[in-house]
This record gives structure tokens, C-alpha cells and sequence, in this order.
């Protein structure tokens, strides 16, 4: 029988006895020291209402509590899993799975067994039994608490599509898919606060490949309408894209939900791009300079106009209503045209003076900042939450991950603000490289016989048995002296005591007298 101990960390104490050179068990794990994220997670209560995500689709226990396999999977995301098969650094690590509720028993014996104390197949088909509802309600309780926390602030929203398609296999088998042209996979709708540095998800929706950005968006608004109340309530205006164009589309948006809006006329060959760029060649029309900075063309000149009244109209030739629009070209420093950038035409239900420059140039700015939803948002989703990865071929499994990932990613902007310093310290750590760590480099567990427990990184761990080296050098140096020194003079009195009995044994003492002098 095994007697367990418990242990307590204290850091200070492992670091000293190390610097002492004393010998000391460990093992490697992956937790390290990297648990400001964690620790955020838990005491803000991001943690909880993930890991208490319903699989209400379970059938009959497997012997895991929910629970806990929905700790791994938030341990999985935050160490960078991009796919299942992939967990076992997560599910082989002592120090994580005691951290989601295993006892230290269980995981020795799985251990010596050399077996994973849970296996990737049983925490593939646990994302495979969280429904629908589920992940609703889930994502319900995580708005209501970014809420509560006041983390959610600012009323301009953006609204992005994202591709997420099947590589490779069989696709017919991956359920819920959709086709566009020889492109299968999914479609996945956010909506983004933008305020800077606040920039949250607050719903999404996901679809086929074929499904419509509008009737996904509108999905998104009737969700948040229950828990929110109506989006004019909590939304001033909503930036997208040109993909949601559409004269009854806008028109619904302004008058039936009381939203403003921005947005890019859909093609060129529309009847409202046609009106404005007739308004634009008017003799009276009246333009705006701007100096804009651009990401891939550095400093620009932009030249704005503006209209009112310009009639919403759909493919049918119905006129829906009417809104503002407004046409912007782009130069160099010199004055010349961009050939390579066209022409841009917005169309927008915030109220316009032609005649006033800021009333003009802040519908261009408002649409500018829509690449928050790109650049914050589905960027740093893609890049570093592995967003464009699918969880398997089950469709409740493909939607309860993303549930995880888009909670993390809001949690981890609230993190950066309420923790700049400490965030930006280990934002190398927290940062996910292309085949980085998510909880860092994998950290060496020290204990000692009395109780006492230390996570070091292996940077750390070396330094220390550095300084302990050295430490034993210099003991060594100091004995090794002395034993030079004894050495030394045990030499110069053996050459004096030879020297002296032959001087005496010249003189013809005998050797009693000899040895009586010495």
C-alpha cells in the first residue's frame, strides 16, 4: 500500500536547498509557471461556467464527470492542442490532471501502467455529446458574466464571416458541411465589440459553407435579443462588409431593429453605385482631404464626398428607402492616383453634412475600423486558438469546441486588461507561435522529503544547478588548497629533519641525541 503525501509550495526553499546542491526528486510538467491565465480564469469565473458546459447528450455514464473532461479540453486549447490526437501532453500531465480533479493515485497507477490516464477518444466523443442547448446556455452565461464584470463596454459592433473548410478526407462523412464551388466545410459568424482594447466576441452562429452571412447574423440578434433585450438597446451602430449587402437587408436593420450602419456597396454594377458616381461628377459636389496611414501603403492622400438621400434598391428594381453614401479615392504623398486601389463607395444610415468635412470622413473611419473583427478578432483566432481547426467529424463536437475557443479568447483580452504588466511578461509564453506551448515550455516539478514543492522552468532549473556547481567548485577549491598547502609543508619539514640529522650525525652525535634534539 502507497501512502500519499501532500505538498506544499514553497519556491524560495527548493531554490535554496538546490543552490546547496541537495538532491531532490522531480518529474516535467507542463503546468510551469505559466498560470496567469489560469489563475484568471478561476478567480474571474471563466473557468466554472466552462467547465460546467452540459454533455446533455450523454447516454450513460462513462465514468468521467463532465467536469473534468471539460477541464482538459480548456487545458488542451490554452497548450495549443490544434487537434485531439494531439492532447496527449495534456492528458499525460500529472500536475495538469490533478489540477481538473484526478486523484494522485489514479494518475500513478495510469502511469506505471504506461497508459494515458484519460484516452483522446473519450474526450472526442465527450465534445460529440454537448448539444446545441448546451453550448447556448454555456455561451449565455459567459455574455452574462463578461456583463457583470463590466468587461463589455462600448457600443460599435462589427460582424465578419470566417471559412472554416475541410482539408482533406472524405467530407461527405464531416455532418453538418456545406459546399461553395469545390470548397466544403462550415461558416462561422461573429459579432465583435470594437472598442480598442475591449475587443470581445458577444455572439456567433454557425452554418454549412452555403449558409447566408445575413441569415447567420440574424440568428446571432434573435439569440442576444432574449438575453440582452433588443439590439438597439445595446447596439449604436454595426460595421461589415460588403457580403451582407442588401436593399431590404438595410433598410429591416435601421427601421425594424433601430441599428445605424456601415458598410461597402456590394459591386459596382448596383443602381446605387451608379447614382453616387453620377452625384459625384456634379459641378457643386463638394471634397474632403484626408492624410490616412495605411498598413501596406504607408502614409496616403484620401479625397471624400458625400451624398443624402441616395435610394436603397434591390435586384428586382424595389425601392426600399434611402441612406447616405459616400465615395473615397486614394493618392500617394505626390498627389497621383493608386492604380492598383479602386474606388470605394459606402452606403450608411448615420445622418451626413456634404458640406462638413468630419461629418463625411467618419463613415470612411468607422468602416476602417472594421478590420478589428479581422486583425483582433478571427486573426488572432486562426492564428493562435487554431480556430480553422475542426474537432472531429461530429458536428456537436465541431460547435462545443468553438464554444471553448471563443470563450478563451475573450477571457484572454479581459486577462491583458486587467493585468497589462504581468501579461505583457509572459505574453511570450501566452503568445501561441505557430507549433508554440500554449502553457510555455514544460517546467521541472522539485519535492522534498519534508513536504516541500517548486515549479521551475528548465532556464531556472539550470541556473540554479549552476550556482550550486559552482558553489561545490569553490568548497572543492578551498579543501584542495588546504591539502596543497599540507602537502607542501610536509615536504619543507621532511627536508629540514633530513637536513638537520645529517648536520648532527656530521658532528658525530649518536642517533638517541639526535632524536632527543629533534
Amino acid at each position: 500500500m502507497k501512502t500519499w503525501q501532500l505538498w506544499r509550495e514553497n519556491k524560495a526553499e527548493i531554490s535554496a536547498r538546490l543552490e546547496r546542491g541537495e538532491d531532490l526528486d522531480g518529474y516535467n510538467s507542463a503546468f510551469g509557471e505559466n498560470d496567469l491565465i489560469i489563475g484568471f480564469l478561476m478567480v474571474e469565473g471563466f473557468w466554472n461556467v466552462l467547465v460546467e458546459t452540459k454533455a446533455d447528450l450523454l447516454k450513460k455514464e462513462n465514468g468521467y464527470e463532465p467536469r473534468i473532461l471539460n477541464g482538459l479540453w480548456v487545458l488542451c486549447e490554452l497548450a495549443g492542442v490544434g487537434r485531439i490526437a494531439q492532447s496527449g501532453k495534456v492528458l499525460g500531465d500529472g500536475a495538469l490532471l490533478r489540477m481538473v480533479g484526478f486523484q494522485a493515485e489514479e494518475i500513478e497507477e495510469a502511469r506505471s501502467e504506461g497508459r494515458l490516464r484519460v484516452d483522446t477518444e473519450t474526450l472526442s466523443n465527450h465534445l460529440g455529446r454537448i448539444s446545441e442547448a448546451s453550448v447556448e446556455e454555456s455561451w449565455d452565461e459567459h455574455v452574462k458574466l463578461l456583463i457583470s464584470k463590466r468587461y463589455n463596454r462600448g457600443r460599435i459592433y462589427a460582424v465578419d464571416g470566417n471559412y472554416i473548410t475541410i482539408p482533406y478526407g472524405r467530407v461527405e462523412n464531416y455532418e453538418g458541411a456545406g459546399k461553395v464551388g469545390e470548397a466544403r466545410g462550415y461558416k462561422l459568424v461573429v459579432l465583435l465589440n470594437i472598442e480598442p482594447g475591449r475587443e470581445r466576441v458577444i455572439g456567433w452562429a454557425l452554418g454549412g459553407l452555403e449558409c447566408s452571412e445575413k441569415t447567420l447574423l440574424k440568428k446571432i440578434l434573435q439569440r442576444l435579443r432574449k438575453l440582452l433585450g433588443p439590439p438597439r438597446d445595446w447596439i449604436d451602430l454595426l460595421v461589415f462588409d460588403r457580403g451582407y449587402w442588401g436593399a431590404q437587408f438595410l433598410t429591416e436593420l435601421k427601421e425594424v431593429e433601430g441599428i445605424d450602419y456601415v458598410t461597402r456597396a456590394g459591386n459596382d454594377n448596383l443602381d446605387f453605385v451608379k447614382d453616387v458616381e453620377g452625384l459625384s461628377r456634379l459641378a457643386g459636389t463638394r471634397w474632403h482631404e484626408v492624410n490616412e496611414t495605411h498598413s501596406r501603403l504607408g502614409e496616403i492622400l484620401t479625397r471624400m464626398a458625400g451624398f443624402e438621400g441616395v435610394p436603397l434598391i434591390d435586384a428586382k428594381g424595389k425601392q426600399w428607402g434611402k441612406c447616405q453614401a459616400v465615395i473615397a479615392e486614394e493618392y500617394d504623398q505626390q498627389g497621383r492616383r493608386i492604380p492598383e486601389r479602386p474606388r470605394f463607395c459606402y452606403a450608411t444610415s448615420l445622418p451626413i453634412d456634404p458640406e462638413k468635412a468630419d461629418s463625411v470622413v467618419v463613415v470612411r473611419r468607422h468602416y476602417r475600423g472594421r478590420w478589428a473583427v479581422e486583425n483582433q478578432g478571427f486573426w488572432v483566432l486562426t492564428r493562435r486558438w487554431n480556430l480553422n481547426t475542426l474537432a472531429g467529424r461530429n458536428y456537436n463536437a465541431i460547435r462545443a469546441r468553438l464554444n471553448f475557443a471563443l470563450q478563451l479568447y475573450n477571457a484572454e483580452n479581459c486577462c491583458a486588461l486587467k493585468h497589462p504588466g504581468a501579461y505583457d511578461e509572459e505574453m511570450h509564453r501566452l503568445k501561441r507561435p505557430p507549433m508554440g506551448e500554449r502553457l510555455g515550455k514544460p517546467c521541472i516539478m522539485l519535492y522534498t522529503p519534508d513536504g516541500k514543492v517548486g515549479a521551475f522552468q528548465a532556464g531556472e532549473y539550470a541556473k540554479l544547478l549552476g550556482t550550486a556547481a559552482k558553489e561545490m567548485g569553490r568548497a572543492q577549491g578551498v579543501a584542495e588548497g588546504k591539502a596543497q598547502a599540507k602537502a607542501e609543508a610536509e615536504t619543507k619539514i621532511k627536508a629540514e629533519l633530513k637536513a638537520s640529522i645529517c648536520k648532527a650525525l656530521g658532528e658525530g652525535k649518536g642517533i638517541e641525541d639526535i632524536l632527543k634534539d629533534l
